[in-house]
């Protein structure tokens, strides 16, 4: 029988040895490795047990919450929501299932303040593809929807103080021609109760006067005035000033439609008035380039932020206008609504030059423009495309063909923005 040397066992027992302790080296060294990525990085990292547990906390997510990893680890990852955010625990069965879903909360700070932010989840996996948890990547997002929200200030007031001239021309034609009305009727007036005047005299029976002379002075009263182009006139007048006065109540219930503060969350609103208002606030601007075209079918009430659309409604009206001037002739603006679907899709098209392939691509990117300086600020259509999609859950897109023209769609559910929104 074949013994072993006691000396090769023990030297087989210290290779072994060091392999292992190489084999711990090196994951200890990775471990090393991965938790200084953690601590590294900006974004709050926050992973939890399936049950809900929170099982690591790095030191951004202590940063950001407030909450040291000594006081959260092992607690219910509630602790950090708000309102019982109902929209996280309806994408954990999506997420545990092998779908990543990205979308904005409000979480709740130490202190008892609240944050927006932007939430993805995602799945933790054992080697045989075994779900053992959840992992959550958080970062703040109000500082960034503040100066969205500055830009979409700062994009409506540059669009409404170019329509300020348009709209003054617009309301001051109908008010100097009803003012102009006003002041015939005034002078017609007194012609006429000159007439009256005649007329009452001439009942007087306290000065016989023959029947002859009372004619007389009947026709000296009527041709003194014109009296049969008054009686044509005056209906015309009356029927002109009638018309400005509904023109100027009609701008200006357009610019009080348009620039109605409307409601922080989203409301049933009639996007065919909406639509209808902001053509009305432009169509100075656009009748000295081009033909408006409206094609405006009946909608459902639509759920959305209406003052928001009016803003992207204006930048793409106004956006085709100047595509138009820029060609220097003479164009058409088609403005259409439809229901497709689910879906309302609002539909503005211009005769302009179109819009080349190079610059496709960019004219959503933030700040990019063609425009000559002093013409845009470059974030009218990001702040359009940021309204649509990530306000409302839709889509602007644009079809285009240079030497003919572009047409921009805006897509919005009927129903609202879905929660939550994952992308």
């Amino acid at each position: 029988m074949r013994t072993t040397h006691p000396a090769a066992t023990v030297k087989t027992s210290v290779r072994a040895f060091d392999a292992s302790e190489e084999v711990l080296g090196a994951w200890s060294a990775e471990l090393d490795r991965c938790a200084a990525i953690l601590a590294a990085t900006d974004h709050a990292i926050v992973t939890t047990s399936l049950e809900g547990l929170i099982v690591d906390w790095n030191p951004a997510a202590a940063e950001l919450y407030g909450y040291s990893a000594e006081e959260v680890l092992g607690h219910p990852v509630t602790c950090i929501f708000s309102a019982g955010a109902p929209e996280i625990f309806d994408a954990i069965p999506g997420v545990v299932g092998g779908e990543p879903v990205t979308f904005e909360s409000v979480h709740r700070r130490n202190d008892g303040t609240t944050l927006q932010i932007s939430l993805t989840l995602s799945r933790i996996c054992q080697a045989d593809g075994v779900a053992t948890g959840v992992l959550g990547m958080a970062r703040d997002i109000g500082e960034s929807k503040s100066r969205d929200a500055e830009f979409h200030q700062e994009s409506k007031l540059e669009s409404l103080g170019r329509l300020s001239a348009g709209l003054a021309h617009e309301i001051n034609s109908p008010i100097q021609f009803v003012g102009d009305n006003a002041r015939f009727l005034e002078d017609a007036y007194a012609e006429l109760i000159r007439v009256v005047e005649v007329y009452r005299s001439l009942l007087d029976t306290s000065d016989p006067i023959d029947w002859l002379e009372r004619q007389k002075r009947v026709r000296e009263a009527e041709a003194s005035i014109d009296f049969d182009f008054l009686r044509k006139e005056i209906p015309s007048a009356v029927e002109q000033t009638l018309e400005g006065i509904d023109r100027v109540s009609t701008i200006v219930r357009a610019m009080k439609t348009f620039s109605h503060p409307g409601h922080r969350e989203q409301v049933p609103a009639d996007l065919k008035e909406a639509v209808d208002a902001t053509v009305t606030v432009t169509r100075h601007q656009i009748s000295g380039v081009a033909d408006l075209h409206l094609e405006l079918s009946d909608l459902p009430p639509v759920r959305c932020n209406v003052t928001d659309l009016n803003q992207v409604f204006l930048n793409l009206i106004v956006n085709a206008a100047d595509a138009i001037e820029e060609t220097g002739r003479r164009g058409a603006i088609t403005v259409a609504t439809a229901v497709d679907g689910d879906h309302v899709v609002v539909r503005i098209s211009d005769t302009g030059a179109g819009i080349p392939d190079d610059v496709r691509s960019k004219i959503f990117d933030p700040f990019f423009t063609t425009k000559d300086v002093g013409r845009g600020s470059g974030q009218g259509l990001a702040l359009a495309r940021g309204v649509v999609q990530e306000g409302h859950g839709g889509s602007l897109t644009v079809e285009s063909v240079v030497g003919q023209g572009s047409t921009f769609a805006v897509r919005v559910p009927i129903d609202g923005l879905s929660a939550p929104q994952g992308r």
